[in-house]
């Protein structure tokens, strides 16, 4: 079974607030990596912390709770993959209380570099809870 594209119709969520910073990044994703981007993830409960879908060259951040947008990530095609180019972070109080921007570009990054881990958790716990 092909697994669904996560759009921004599949969870609440709200637009990145005006209040925000712009931040510099530049790493790179293979081929594989960019296929986990561009699927997204859609979490099960609200627990699972975030909901994330790609459109139009850009990663949304969500909490899954609130549906409170965290940041917007910038990719462009590099190869066979993608690479990171900015990001825009929120720095609303009421909705993200952090304001370093070296933790929010290593969050960023882990988000991103675990997506297929969190897909594949994500599947499992599906199964488990939905047997065929």
């Amino acid at each position: 079974m092909t697994p669904h594209i996560a759009t921004a119709t599949d969870w609440k969520n709200e637009p990145l607030p005006e209040r925000h910073v712009h931040l510099a990044l530049d790493f790179r994703l293979d081929a594989t990596e960019s296929a986990c981007i561009r699927r997204g993830l859609i979490p099960l409960e609200m627990e699972d912390k975030w909901f994330l879908y790609y459109a139009g060259e850009t990663l949304h951040l969500h909490r899954s709770w609130t549906g409170f947008c965290i940041a917007r990530v910038h990719f462009v095609p590099d190869g066979d993959g993608l690479r990171a180019t900015s990001a825009e972070v929120s720095r609303e109080p009421q909705q993200y209380t952090a304001t370093d921007d070296a933790a929010d570009m290593d969050l960023i990054k882990r988000l991103v570099r675990g997506m297929g881990a969190a897909q594949q958790y994500l599947a499992e716990r599906r199964i488990a809870i939905c047997p065929r």
